[in-house]
């Protein structure tokens, strides 16, 4: 039985992808990079940040003032964001059913939190495991998301095969073959359908309303 449901947000909850590449463009241009849209945002984005900053012509000693940029821009966007068609309908169903929902991220907490209270998405989440604040940097040059979940998992007793890992990037997947959980990953978001099915998730989903199905056929 399903008993958690661990869900990304950047890009799986909130549709937000557009502005984070945008974002990310102005930091570029910042430094005289050349901007790289969209469609190559999708193509390269990975944690950690270093490697998607690298790959695309970014010099290591300027990644930390690229982040403050990115964010203060990323910030000022936001007012424009809205949840991922489907995600509160899905929520409401999961809780309904009794399967707890939690949040695992890169981004930070009062942010998400914000968000949640924002959209009236509050009520059916039951913890966000995310950075503190924009101080903590260390999504920059390394993976915390995993450890985070799996110490969640551990502390609150829930078994591998009674989870499932949501998300729209190659990490989220990864994080949930690594602990043996059962994983989607949703198209649209952060990464492009093609990455995503190279790491081989249980599902690939268009649409997040398709949760309630694999849900029910898991249970």
């Amino acid at each position: 039985m399903i008993k958690l449901i661990a869900f990304d947000w950047n890009g799986t909850l909130l549709a937000d992808t557009k502005f984070v590449a945008q974002a990310t463009d102005m930091a570029f241009k910042h430094f005289g990079y050349k901007p790289i849209g969209l469609k190559k945002y999708r193509q390269t984005f990975s944690i950690p940040v270093l490697n998607f900053w690298l790959a695309n012509g970014g010099k290591k000693e300027d990644l930390l003032l690229e982040h403050n940029i990115f964010f203060h821009a990323y910030e000022k966007l936001l007012k424009d964001a809205h949840p991922r068609f489907g995600a509160k309908e899905v929520l409401k169903w999961v809780k309904q059913n009794d399967i707890e929902s939690i949040i695992y991220s890169n981004h930070t907490f009062k942010e998400i939190h914000f968000q949640l209270k924002r959209f009236g998405l509050s009520p059916y989440i039951q913890e966000v495991l995310s950075r503190k604040d924009v101080s903590d940097q260390v999504h920059l040059l390394k993976r915390h998301k995993e450890d985070k979940l799996a110490n969640y998992i551990k502390i609150h007793k829930f078994k591998p095969r009674e989870v499932i890992s949501v998300g729209d990037t190659c990490e989220e997947v990864e994080i949930g073959h690594n602990l043996n959980l059962h994983t989607v990953a949703i198209t649209g978001g952060e990464n492009t359908t093609q990455r995503l099915k190279k790491t081989k998730p249980d599902f690939l989903i268009h649409n997040m309303l398709e949760l309630k199905k694999i849900v029910k056929e898991l249970n």
